[in-house]
C-alpha cells in the first residue's frame, strides 16, 4: 500500500493511434485523457517524418541509380574501345595461322623435292661412276700411257687417248653440284 503523500503516475500507450491515458495511483485508478490537440500535433509530427524519411530513401536510390547508369556507360564505352583492339588482334592472329598453314605446306613440298633431287644426285652419281669403269677399254686401264703415246708424239703418230667424260658429281663438290634442274 502507498503512503498517502505519494502519488504514482504511469503512461500507457492504448492504441496505435496515439491516444496515451496517464492513470494516476495512490489507490484511485482516475483516468485523464490527451487533449486531441496534442494527439493531432503528433500525428502531424510523425507524418512529417515518414515522408521526410521517404524523401530521403527516394534520393539515396536516385543516387544509386545515377551511380550504376554512369557505371553502365562508362563500361559500354570501354568496351567499345577494347572491341577494335579485340577484332585487330583477331584478325592478325588468323593472318599468323594461315602463313603457318602456308609454311607448312612448303616444308612439306620442299622436303620432297629435296628427296628427289637426293635420290637423282645419287642415281647420276652412280651412273657416272658405272661408265668411267665401263668406257675405257682393260688394255687402257693398264699401261695405257705406254701403249698410247699421248701429247705431239702421240698426235703425230695417229694415237689419241680417249677422253672420258668427267663426271657429274666429285669428291670435290661432295654431291653439291648438279645440271638438273627441278
Amino acid at each position: 500500500m502507498a503512503s498517502p503523500g505519494v502519488v504514482c503516475t504511469t503512461v500507457t500507450p492504448t492504441s496505435s493511434a496515439g491516444s496515451d491515458q496517464v492513470v494516476a495511483g495512490g489507490g484511485e485508478a482516475a483516468r485523464r485523457t490527451v487533449a486531441p490537440e496534442v494527439m493531432e500535433e503528433r500525428k502531424r509530427k510523425r507524418k512529417e517524418s515518414n515522408r521526410l524519411s521517404a524523401q530521403r530513401s527516394r534520393a539515396r536510390k536516385q543516387q544509386q541509380l545515377d551511380e550504376l547508369a554512369g557505371q553502365v556507360a562508362a563500361l559500354r564505352a570501354r568496351n567499345g574501345a577494347l572491341g577494335l583492339p579485340a577484332r585487330e588482334a583477331a584478325r592478325r592472329c588468323a593472318a599468323v595461322r594461315a602463313e603457318n598453314e602456308l609454311l607448312r605446306a612448303r616444308s612439306v613440298e620442299l622436303a620432297a623435292r629435296l628427296d628427289s633431287l637426293t635420290d637423282l644426285a645419287q642415281c647420276l652419281h652412280d651412273a657416272a661412276a658405272a661408265s668411267s669403269f665401263a668406257a675405257a677399254p682393260p688394255m687402257m686401264m693398264a699401261g695405257a700411257a705406254t701403249a698410247f703415246p699421248t701429247g705431239a708424239v702421240g698426235a703425230a703418230a695417229g694415237f689419241m687417248m680417249p677422253q672420258l667424260p668427267p663426271p657429274l658429281l666429285d669428291a670435290t663438290t661432295m654431291g653439291m653440284h648438279c645440271n638438273y634442274y627441278y
